[in-house]
């Protein structure tokens, strides 16, 4: 009988320990949870801004492109004129 009463006693001595180890787990488990979710909300907004950022740049890209067609058109006027003016001033020679 005395093991039994050893045993006993031992198991009402761990039972806060184990109980207290579950508790402390779970606090660990949800904490970890949290930062998780903190984490990947945190990662979620930098790829928006990153996006966001991506089609303000296309944007850009897209007007800087009809600055430079318009830019070539007004080339091609110049270079018409140009050509013109040079044929004028060749012919009163």
């Amino acid at each position: 009988m005395g093991t039994q009463s050893t045993s006993k006693q031992w198991m009402q001595y761990l039972k806060p320990l184990v109980a207290g180890a579950v508790a402390l787990m779970a606090c660990a488990t949800g904490y970890l949870q949290y930062l998780q979710k903190q984490d990947s909300t945190r990662i979620d907004s930098r790829v928006t801004a990153l996006e966001t950022r991506a089609d303000a740049q296309d944007k850009r890209s897209d007007k800087f492109g009809d600055e430079i067609d318009n830019f070539k058109v007004l080339l091609s006027d110049i270079r018409s004129d140009v050509s013109f003016i040079r044929g004028k001033m060749e012919s009163h020679k």
